[in-house]
């Protein structure tokens, strides 16, 4: 993905905290994050973001329909990058 013009083709500005919540999902092992994480490994990383520009950004993304959202067991929220594509998501119980 050519995150800037991407981003820019689905009417986004490539801002820095959306560039890197975007790479956050790309390169990030764990395939769902919650907000709270992303914040937390954006701070990790040296990034200067607030927790409300995290939840504004993912917001824009789900609007946008490059991340999905889902609610599972813990009622937290957690995105994904969304592949185009059904799956399935099995919840342990």
């Amino acid at each position: 993905m050519s995150a800037p013009q991407d981003l820019k083709d689905i009417g986004l500005k490539a801002t820095l905290p959306r560039l890197r919540v975007l790479a956050l999902f790309e390169t990030s092992a764990t395939r769902h994050l919650g907000a709270e994480e992303v914040y937390r490994r954006l701070q990790q990383e040296g990034m200067d973001i607030g927790l409300a520009t995290v939840y504004r950004v993912l917001t824009q993304f789900e609007q946008a329909g490059l991340l999905v959202r889902h609610h599972f067991e813990s009622g937290k929220a957690v995105f994904e990058l969304n592949q185009g594509t059904h799956h399935d998501h099995l919840v342990c119980l």
